[in-house]
C-alpha cells in the first residue's frame, strides 16, 4: 500500500450492501491504472457492510491506498458525499456504487478522458452494463454524449441521460459550489449541471460499469397504503431537495434567469402532489388543487383521487408492480433460453 498521495480517489458509497460490497470493493482494488486512493464508506449500515469493508481494507496488498470508514450516523447520499469530498485527496473523484461492479480499466480510461480535455472537464461519464439481482448481465444502458451541452441552456432545453454511477468528477467543482444539501438524494443531475456551467463534461464512449438495477427510486411492492403514502412522500421530498440544489447552483454560476423556467415547470407538480399527500382534510386538498391551476385539470383530478381513495390507487400499483416483476422474470428466463452466437 503506497502511502504517498495519489491524484486519483476512487469514493465507493455503500449502505446495508452486504450481499454486495465485496464484489465491487474488490473490482475497485482491482484497477489497473496508476496508485489510487481508495475510501471504502458505509453510511452507517445495520448489516455488515462495513465490517466487510474493514476486513478488505486490511488485508489489501497493492499499489493503492486504502481505508474504510464509517458514518457515525445514517446521512444519506448528499451529505455522505460531502464528507468524502472532505475526506479524500484526489484531484478527481471517482465515484462507485456499494452494489455495483467497476471493470478493470474503468479508472484508467477515465483518467485518459479527462486529460484528454486537458483535465479542463469538470466531469466524465460512461455508458454501463445492467446487472439483475441473480448477477446476469443484460443490454448495455447508453448515457448521452455531455460534450455537446455547452451551456445551462443546452442543460435546460433538454436534460442529459445520465447514470451516477459511471461518474467522476472534480474536486475544484465542489469546491467552487460548496456542500449539495443533505436533502438532496439524487445527485446525478446535480453534478452534470454544476460542470456544464463550469469546466464542461464529456462521456467516454464505453460502457465501464456493471450496473445493479433497482435501487432507492424505483418503487417497491408496497405492503400497505400507508407504506405507499410514505414512500411516495420521500420521493417527492427528494425531487424537490434536488430542484432547490439545482436553482442555489445556477444562481451561484449566474445562470439562474437560464433554467428557472425549466425547472420551475418540475416544481409546480411536484409540490402539488406533496401538499396532496400531506393534506388531513378535503378543504386542504382543494385549496392545493385550486393553487396548482397553472397544471392540467384532469391530472389534478386524477391525482388527487389517487388520494382520495388510497384503497384503489393501492390495489391498482401493487397489481401493476407484479406485472412489471412477472414480465422482468418473464424476458430473463426467455434470454437464459436462447442459445449464445
Amino acid at each position: 500500500m503506497t502511502t504517498t498521495e495519489s491524484r486519483v480517489s476512487v469514493l465507493l458509497l455503500a449502505y446495508n450492501q452486504e450481499a454486495y460490497v465485496r464484489r465491487a470493493a474488490l473490482s475497485c482494488l482491482a484497477q489497473e491504472c496508476e496508485p489510487l486512493e481508495i475510501i471504502l464508506s458505509d453510511d452507517a449500515s445495520t448489516d455488515r457492510t462495513f465490517e466487510v469493508m474493514q476486513e478488505l481494507a486490511a488485508s489489501y496488498r497493492g499499489p493503492h491506498r486504502v481505508t474504510a470508514r464509517r458514518n457515525a450516523s445514517n446521512v444519506g447520499i448528499g451529505e455522505h458525499y460531502n464528507q468524502l469530498v472532505a475526506a479524500s485527496c484526489g484531484a478527481l473523484l471517482v465515484t462507485a456504487a456499494g452494489d455495483d461492479i467497476s471493470t478493470p480499466d474503468r479508472v484508467r480510461r477515465l483518467i485518459e478522458a479527462w486529460e484528454a480535455t486537458g483535465c479542463r472537464a469538470d466531469l466524465i461519464a460512461s455508458h454501463v452494463i445492467d446487472l439483475d439481482d441473480d448477477d446476469q448481465l443484460h443490454k448495455v444502458m447508453r448515457v448521452d454524449d455531455l460534450s455537446i451541452y455547452r451551456s445551462a441552456e443546452d442543460w435546460a432545453r433538454k436534460r442529459p441521460y445520465i447514470i451516477g454511477a459511471g461518474h467522476a468528477f472534480t474536486r475544484r467543482m465542489m469546491e467552487r459550489f460548496g456542500p449539495i444539501a443533505p436533502g438532496v438524494f439524487y445527485e446525478d443531475q446535480v453534478m452534470v449541471f454544476r460542470a456544464i456551467v463550469s469546466g464542461g463534461a464529456v462521456t467516454v464512449d464505453a460502457p465501464l460499469v456493471h450496473y445493479r438495477r433497482g435501487g432507492t427510486s424505483r418503487k417497491p411492492p408496497f405492503e400497505s397504503q400507508e407504506h405507499m403514502k410514505q414512500w411516495t412522500l420521500r420521493q417527492l421530498g427528494r425531487e424537490l431537495a434536488e430542484m432547490h440544489q439545482l436553482l442555489a447552483d445556477a444562481q451561484l454560476a449566474s445562470r439562474l434567469s437560464a433554467v428557472r423556467d425549466h425547472i420551475e415547470l418540475r416544481h409546480v407538480p411536484a409540490r402539488y402532489l406533496q401538499l396532496l399527500q400531506l393534506s388531513l382534510t378535503g378543504a386542504e386538498r382543494w385549496a392545493a388543487f385550486r393553487d396548482a391551476s397553472s397544471l392540467p385539470y384532469w391530472w389534478r383530478l386524477r391525482k388527487m383521487l389517487h388520494v382520495v381513495f388510497p384503497c384503489t390507487s393501492y390495489r391498482i400499483r401493487r397489481a401493476l408492480h407484479d406485472l412489471h416483476e412477472w414480465r422482468y422474470r418473464q424476458g430473463i428466463a426467455t434470454r437464459r433460453r436462447e442459445p449464445l452466437p
